[in-house]
């Protein structure tokens, strides 16, 4: 029959594993569920930074296609320009050499006024197309600037830096059962000699 000593320190160490066992299944599921919870706020920021980068890139290529359907629209208006400056201009040189010969004049005066429709025509035409220029430059100008604008939206959210999770401590509670389990046996042991000195005694 055992000792009542021996039946104490043997609870003791059933109660001790039974404790660590707790423990470490605890420590399992609170490590399950945070692993968990970080799986999905990364999936979430993995959608957050795509659908950030896409909206980015959306807003870019409406910028772009904006700046560049203005830009075509200037050249058509600059084209539509210097046609009816040439046709009027033509037209005018018409009527002054149709005039010019009516009147009988011609020579130097005439030659210096059909100079003057050339160049203020080539005057026309040219500030038309420095004014083109100018547009194409500052539309160039525009879409670096929205592509600069998107890349610097995109970049925005930073992907998530999970936190790191304590892994599951199974020495620790271990060693709890091994100290009740020496304690526990000391006790009986220190117990044992004492009953063996008081009957001897």
């Amino acid at each position: 029959m055992c000792e009542p000593v021996t039946i104490l320190a043997t609870a003791a160490v059933v109660a001790s594993a039974a404790s660590a066992a707790l423990s470490v299944q605890g420590q399992v599921q609170q490590r399950k569920a945070q692993v968990s919870y970080q799986n999905r706020l990364t999936e979430a920021n993995v959608k957050q930074m795509q659908q950030n980068r896409d909206l980015a890139t959306k807003a870019y290529l409406d910028q772009a296609t904006a700046a560049n359907r203005q830009l075509a629209e200037t050249r058509e208006a600059t084209a539509a320009a210097n046609f009816d400056k040439s046709r009027q201009a033509a037209e005018a040189r018409g009527q002054v050499l149709a005039s010019a010969a009516e009147s009988g004049v011609h020579g130097v005066s005439l030659a210096g006024l059909l100079a003057d429709f050339h160049r203020q025509e080539d005057m026309f035409r040219s500030r038309n197309e420095q004014n083109l220029l100018f547009k194409q430059q500052q539309v160039g100008t525009q879409v670096v600037g929205y592509h600069s604008e998107a890349t610097a939206r995109a970049q925005s959210i930073q992907p998530y830096q999970p936190s790191p999770i304590a892994p599951v401590d199974y020495f620790g509670p271990a060693l709890q059962v091994v100290q009740t389990g020496a304690s526990a046996g000391m006790s009986a042991y220190a117990a044992k000699n004492a009953g063996a000195k008081k009957v001897e005694t």
